[in-house]
């Protein structure tokens, strides 16, 4: 029975199978929070970018020349634009861009807009484009949908909730234009 109970072999065999889930569920998580960071660190980069175009004046100028553009075809042109300044491996069409205006400090609001979803998972909601003029203070907002699945052990880090997978990240600068 000693010989038995002095036995050693296998034991690290099963003292890795014990710490094995929690281990790779550790290193999934560190990660997956890398990329989430990274990916954010280029949206804030990509909104500064953008940001700058509306503040001097370029992006009121470029939708001035740009004859029989309607809003919208605007508002693409300058979401593309935006969406040239992310990180290569984030996808144009996951990036949802948010352009308003306001007199005075005082009547900008940057509350976050509450997502709505169609029957298809789908973005439903319809996003403000309007440059501003002179001394005007804008916002320009850039959001992504980031696609998460849930990790092992039950990790997730979406912020949708009611049962969506995804993660939205949201970028905003706000500056008061100059005179241009």
């Amino acid at each position: 029975m000693r010989a038995l109970a002095r036995d050693r072999r296998g034991v690290s065999v099963i003292e890795f199978a014990l710490i094995a889930a929690p281990m790779i569920a550790l290193i999934l998580a560190g990660l997956q929070t890398s990329l989430i960071y990274f990916a954010q660190q280029g949206l804030e980069t990509a909104v500064e970018a953008a940001a700058r175009s509306v503040v001097t004046g370029k992006a009121q100028a470029s939708d001035a020349q740009a004859t029989g553009m309607n809003q919208q075809q605007l508002a693409e042109r300058f979401r593309q634009a935006a969406c040239a300044r992310v990180p290569r491996f984030l996808r144009c069409n996951r990036l949802y861009v948010e352009v308003a205006s306001a007199p005075n400090w005082s009547g900008m609001s940057t509350t976050v807009p509450t997502l709505t979803f169609d029957s298809n998972g789908n973005i439903s909601n319809t996003f403000r484009y309007d440059l501003g003029s002179q001394g005007s203070v804008v916002m320009v907002r850039l959001m992504y949908l980031w696609p998460i699945q849930t990790g092992p052990l039950g990790l997730s880090f979406s912020n949708l909730g009611a049962g969506r997978q995804g993660r939205l990240m949201v970028a905003t600068s706000v500056a008061k234009t100059e005179n241009f």
